[in-house]
């Protein structure tokens, strides 16, 4: 027995791009079966550039760059790497571009790699789609993160510029386990516990579902191809927080 789901009729109208962000929240099992047929995924991705790009350079007024720079020089002396203290405007100035050039970059490009990803996923495993579809799948699934961006918006704003620790940023929003962990918890632990966040483990879920209704694709490799790629990027994420203690 084929554990695809159906196929949307020939004779089915296209969804239109507003029904599918709508129908991504009211009716998903639908609205990725349609979205499957006849891919749109361009109203979801601009949603997400336009308030991803706005909310990074909101982000980047209140972080408190001097003190992020202190921690950097702090933590090179404590490795036996010592900077001058009046390298710290310079060092601050370097981070804020480097946080900015990479996190803009990071919007920009990230449907695109987990879409092609999830692709390769659907094709080793026999799944019948194009990369259009995932690329659908992809940007819709990813709506939760842009309402959890809306949200964060005022947050963000209702802070004084320079007084949010770079350290820190995840406690702002009370939306991750981080935000709930004791003050000197070790970065491997923040790492990880940031990563269970609501948004991004309801995006996690909906990426599932999307997956589920591609035709010849297995139940259990639709649920193990975007759970196995989040586990290696919390992964990712966890190491490079264990390097620095």
């Amino acid at each position: 027995m084929s554990s695809a789901s159906p196929a949307v009729s020939a004779a089915e109208a296209p969804i239109s791009p507003v029904s599918a962000v709508v129908g991504t929240f009211s009716r998903p099992s639908e609205t990725f079966r349609r979205l499957v047929s006849r891919p749109t995924w361009w109203l979801p991705l601009v949603l997400f550039a336009v308030l991803g790009l706005g909310s990074n350079f909101l982000v980047l007024r209140k972080i408190d760059w001097d003190g992020a720079a202190q921690d950097v020089i702090a933590q090179r002396a404590t490795s036996g790497r010592s900077i001058p203290p009046e390298a710290a405007p310079k060092i601050a100035g370097l981070m804020r571009i480097f946080t900015l050039a990479g996190g803009s970059l990071f919007i920009v490009a990230i449907p695109f790699l987990v879409a092609l990803v999830l692709w390769g996923g659907t094709k080793a495993f026999g799944g019948e789609a194009r990369y259009s579809t995932l690329l659908a799948i992809t940007t819709h699934s990813n709506l939760p993160n842009v309402v959890g961006t809306i949200i964060a918006i005022p947050v963000f704003l209702s802070r004084d510029d320079n007084s949010v620790s770079l350290q820190r940023i995840y406690e702002v929003m009370k939306s991750n386990v981080a935000a709930f962990l004791p003050e000197g918890a070790g970065h491997a632990l923040v790492a990880l516990c940031s990563s269970l966040d609501i948004f991004m483990l309801a995006a996690l879920s909906l990426a599932v579902l999307g997956m589920r209704t591609i035709p010849a694709l297995p139940k259990g490799a639709a649920l193990a191809i975007p759970v196995v790629l989040w586990v290696i990027l919390v992964g990712i994420k966890v190491a490079l927080a264990a390097t620095r203690g």
